[in-house]
Formats: structure tokens, C-alpha cells, sequence
């Protein structure tokens, strides 16, 4: 039969690729019967519906290929939970939605060196591939951090990898925005009693007439430096009210960045 490969002995099936071959309808549940599938091939089809919960029980499967269908639904939180021998999934360019079920990845390369015969698919940059990329047909992306590619609404497909931030252990940019904002109000901290040290080391010897000069030299320097229309200009004086200004204004720039 086109597609459909059988054990040695030609009692069981162990592959089925139909990929591109014009099938309709949707998937039986029935599937589940199929216990030594190793490779499920229905890739490039019209295939509809959702995807049954009773594929998760075919425990020998290896090579998972759904993509390019019209699959729709969400998978069952526990759908990869008997499926720990796969090491391919792709299941892009569909309209499957929610979260992707964690799954606990199979050994590929001791089951590459052992399934000689199916070792020369597996790719492990492009493994498990869905549609969480952005943009997305949906108002939010399908959600799938265990993906090693993802596909978006466009056709294009990139790697998932983590960006400098998260390989920092940083969950969200308005984390991220939060420790920038302390750590520059911890150096400015530290620059302000750095800087009155210095000075009372240096005016020690001077007079308090000299002292009114220097300070009010040092005013205009910093009035110059942040600009005399600037509202961090209410930093400079001694009014509540420019400094409650001030710090309302540096807030909301704050929450901004946060958003």
C-alpha cells in the first residue's frame, strides 16, 4: 500500500506517510489503535478539526508531521505525556491555538545511531516547529516554549532562541526596565556621596562666602546641563512642589516603559 510501511513480518504497521496526498476530513480517533506507529506523516493535506486526544497514546512514536492542514483547537494538557520517544514535531501552519503541553524530549541522538533508517530526519535546529510566531492569526500567538522553530501568520519560520534578556534570568522587559531604573539610581547614590566627599575635602579651608559662590557656580553648571525649560529642573531647588512635579513625571515614565 502507497504509504504504509509494516514490521518485518508484516504484521504490524510502523509508518504511515501520506503527506500530499489530497486528503479531506479529520483525524479518526481510531488512530490510537496503531500502538507501534513509529512515523505519522499527514503533512500538506486539508486535513480539519482538531487533533484527538488518542494520539497521545501511540507510545512508540517517533516522527509526528501535521503541518500545512487546516487543524484547529487546542491540545490536551497531557497530550505528550505517553509520547516519550518522539524527537520530531511539526505541527505549523495550521490554526491550533492555546499553549503546547510540555514534553519530555526523546534521546535523538542515541535514537538516530539505533533508527538508521529514519536517523536522516531529524534536524535538531528544526524539531518541533509550530505557529508561535509573531504576527499571528490570532489576537495572541500560540504559546509553545518548548518549540525549536517558530512559524507566524506570514509563512516565515525562525529559530526560537532566548534574547540576551531572558538568557539573564530576566522574565519581562518591565522586569528588565525595573532593575535598569534601580541600578541607576543606586550609581547616582553612590556618585552623590562620592561627590560630597570629594567636596568636603576640598572646601574645607574655605570661607562661607566662597562656599555660596562655589555652590551657586555649580547650580548654574547643572541648570545648563539639564536645560532651563527641563522639568528635572525641580531637582535643583528646595520647593516640595517642584520635586513632587519632578517625581511624578519620572513615574510615569517609568510605567510607561513598563507597559
Amino acid at each position: 500500500w502507497h504509504g504504509v510501511t509494516c514490521d518485518e513480518g508484516n504484521t504490524t504497521i510502523i509508518e504511515l506517510n501520506l503527506t500530499n496526498n489530497g486528503l479531506s476530513g479529520t483525524i479518526s480517533k481510531s488512530i490510537s489503535a496503531l500502538r507501534s506507529l513509529r512515523v505519522l506523516d499527514l503533512s500538506d493535506n486539508d486535513i480539519k478539526g482538531t487533533i484527538p486526544s488518542e494520539m497521545g497514546n501511540l507510545s512508540e512514536l517517533v516522527r509526528l508531521r501535521l503541518s500545512f492542514n487546516e487543524l484547529t483547537g487546542e491540545l490536551p494538557p497531557d497530550f505528550f505525556k505517553g509520547l516519550n520517544n518522539l524527537a520530531v514535531i511539526q505541527l505549523h501552519h495550521n490554526r491550533i491555538r492555546g499553549k503546547i503541553p510540555h514534553i519530555a524530549w526523546a534521546a535523538e541522538k542515541e535514537w538516530t545511531e539505533n533508527h538508521h533508517s529514519l536517523g536522516s530526519i531529524l534536524n535538531y535546529s528544526s524539531s518541533f516547529i509550530a505557529d508561535c510566531g509573531n504576527p499571528s492569526d490570532f489576537r495572541e500567538s500560540l504559546n509553545c516554549p518548548d518549540c525549536t522553530m517558530c512559524c507566524n501568520a506570514q509563512g516565515d519560520c525562525h529559530p526560537q532562541e532566548q534574547t540576551d534578556i531572558q538568557k539573564l534570568k530576566i522574565e519581562s522587559y518591565a522586569h528588565f526596565s525595573f532593575i535598569y531604573f534601580a541600578c541607576i539610581v543606586g550609581v547616582s547614590i553612590i556618585v552623590v556621596f562620592a561627590l560630597f566627599g570629594i567636596d568636603r575635602c576640598r572646601n574645607v579651608h574655605l570661607t562661607e562666602v566662597d562656599m555660596t559662590q562655589l555652590t551657586e557656580k555649580d547650580r548654574k553648571y547643572a541648570l545648563d546641563a539639564l536645560g532651563v525649560d527641563s522639568v528635572y529642573q525641580f531637582f535643583l531647588s528646595k520647593s516640595y512642589v517642584g520635586w513632587s512635579i519632578a517625581l511624578a513625571i519620572v513615574a510615569f515614565q517609568i510605567a510607561m516603559l513598563c507597559e
